[in-house]
C-alpha cells in the first residue's frame, strides 16, 4: 500500500517537472512578447520577402514612400504583400535612393529612424 503511494507520487511529481520543462522551452520573443520562434524578422513588399537587417539609414539615403505594412502577425503562416512579423500595421516601407527595391528597401521604425531590409530572394547571390 505505502509502496503504490509512493510511485503514485513520484509519477505525479514527474508529470509536474515535465509540464515545467515543456513550458519553459517556449521562448519569449523580448520585442513583441511572441510565442513564435522566427528564423529572421521580416516584411513582405511587392511578393518579395525582406529580411530585416541592423544597418541604418539615415534620412538623406531614403528617397520616397512605397507602402507600409498592411498585415501583422505572430504566427507563422502565409505571407501576403503588406506583411510582417516584426513591425505593427501602419510601419512604412521606402525606397532608397540610387538602389533598385528588388534588392532592398528601407523600413522606418521610428520617426525619422530607418532600418535597410535585404530581399531574400536575392540573399544567395552575394
Amino acid at each position: 500500500m505505502m509502496r503504490s503511494i509512493k510511485r503514485s507520487l513520484g509519477i505525479c511529481i514527474a508529470l509536474f517537472l515535465a509540464i515545467i520543462v515543456i513550458s519553459g522551452c517556449r521562448a519569449m520573443d523580448d520585442s513583441t512578447g511572441s510565442i513564435s520562434s522566427w528564423a529572421y524578422s521580416f516584411v513582405v513588399w511587392n511578393n518579395h520577402t525582406y529580411s530585416i537587417t541592423n544597418e541604418t539609414l539615415t534620412r538623406e539615403e531614403i528617397d520616397h514612400d512605397i507602402g507600409q505594412v498592411k498585415h501583422y502577425s505572430d504566427k507563422e503562416g502565409s505571407y501576403r504583400d503588406g506583411f510582417s512579423n516584426k513591425y505593427p500595421v501602419g510601419t512604412k516601407l521606402y525606397k532608397i535612393k540610387d538602389v533598385e527595391t528588388t534588392e532592398y528597401i528601407a523600413v522606418e521604425i521610428q520617426e525619422d529612424q530607418f532600418i535597410k531590409a535585404t530581399n531574400e530572394n536575392l540573399s544567395g547571390d552575394k
